[in-house]
């Protein structure tokens, strides 16, 4: 998209950025239309009403660019391992949209955003530091106001009492080439019992079992596996329903396969600077975002941002290095963790 056509973004231009959520490299905002201002709504006060006429209230804001529907904003962190944003989308156009059809993406479309808008919403995240409504481990990291760009991503939130909306990681969906051949976790679980001792979690294994998928989704949803029989109602037919989709659709089998396809030496053996493996990571960190209605789901794969650097392979063999030095594979570790905490492996 070339700059004459792209999208841009200033404070005067009728839309209201509210907070939505944050991670460690991004802030997400919902947009929200401003009040018509008095000589815009003198023209929807009408003498009359014909059949075709729908009151005011149902008009869309004149204001509203209609390529804002729909969208979510994300806004990049000024922080050292934060990729530009003009980089992190030539990465999805060209390493991850090829991979899966387009209506399983969280697309994303680059825009333009003001100095101004972006110093607007440092303003308003260091209010709400000062307030107690911004997660306490995000304080003092605000965003780059120096960058260019930002994204324009598909709305998998859920305004409406119509929808209902789960999102989780299913990250490593086969075991890791490196690990032991004896190994009593996969993993994700490995890996959680090293960092939160014996606190169960979803096993991404799971997801891809028949037998097992109803526990997953007992996961996914916060509910207790051990309780699975008790569920009826609301509760059993959406825990019903998203077991039986996960199954028939296709998505997590070709992300499963995807993670083979590009790393099937594993973390120690690979080429870690390599584009495959970096896609291999990618792909292993990513959120499947189910939005539920009444007929349909609608489910995407979002956060594929480009890993990078050197330094992030070396952490990635470090710490494999300890799942396996440590005994966290084979469940032989010395700390007290093994309970809930072994996975399907067992």
């Amino acid at each position: 998209m070339s700059p004459a056509t792209m999208l841009t973004i200033d404070l005067d231009d009728g839309v209201q950025l509210v907070y939505l959520a944050e991670g460690a490299a991004n802030v997400v905002y919902r947009i929200r239309s401003l009040p018509l201002d008095p000589s815009t709504s003198a023209d929807l006060n009408f003498e009359s009403y014909g059949p075709n006429t729908p009151p005011p209230t149902v008009i869309e804001p004149l204001h509203m660019d209609p390529r804002l529907e729909n969208k979510l904003v994300r806004l990049r962190k000024k922080t050292p391992s934060t990729t530009a944003v003009a980089e992190s989308q030539k990465y999805f156009e060209n390493m991850i949209e090829p991979l899966f059809p387009s209506e399983n993406l969280v697309q994303q479309i680059l825009f333009q955003p003001s100095e101004d808008l972006l110093k607007n919403c440092n303003a308003r995240l260091r209010e709400m530091e000062k307030n107690g409504t911004r997660p306490a481990k995000r304080h003092n990291v605000y965003l780059a106001e120096d960058e260019m760009y930002g994204m324009l991503v598909t709305d998998m939130s859920c305004s409406d009492e119509y929808f209902k909306f789960f999102e989780f990681k299913p990250k490593w969906l086969t075991q890791s080439p490196s690990a032991p051949r004896e190994s009593k976790r996969c993993r994700t679980c490995a890996l959680r019992a090293m960092k939160k001792g014996g606190k169960p979690g979803l096993c991404p294994l799971n997801l891809i079992d028949k037998d097992k998928i109803p526990i997953a989704v007992c996961r996914v949803m916060g509910l207790n596996p051990h309780r699975l029989h008790d569920y009826s109602g609301p509760e059993g037919d959406m825990l019903g329903r998203i077991q039986s989709f996960l199954l028939e659709d296709s998505l997590l089998r070709r992300l499963r396969q995807l993670q083979m396809d590009k790393d099937p030496k594993g973390v120690l053996k690979a080429d870690a600077i390599s584009q495959d493996f970096l896609a291999a990571m990618t792909l292993r960190d990513c959120t499947l975002y189910l939005k539920i209605g009444q007929g349909s789901i609608d489910a995407r794969l979002g956060d594929l941002d480009l890993k990078t650097g050197k330094a992030k392979a070396e952490y990635w063999r470090g710490l494999e290095r300890q799942l396996i030095e440590g005994g966290w594979y084979t469940a032989t570790e010395k700390e007290n963790t093994v309970g809930d905490n072994l996975c399907q492996l067992t």
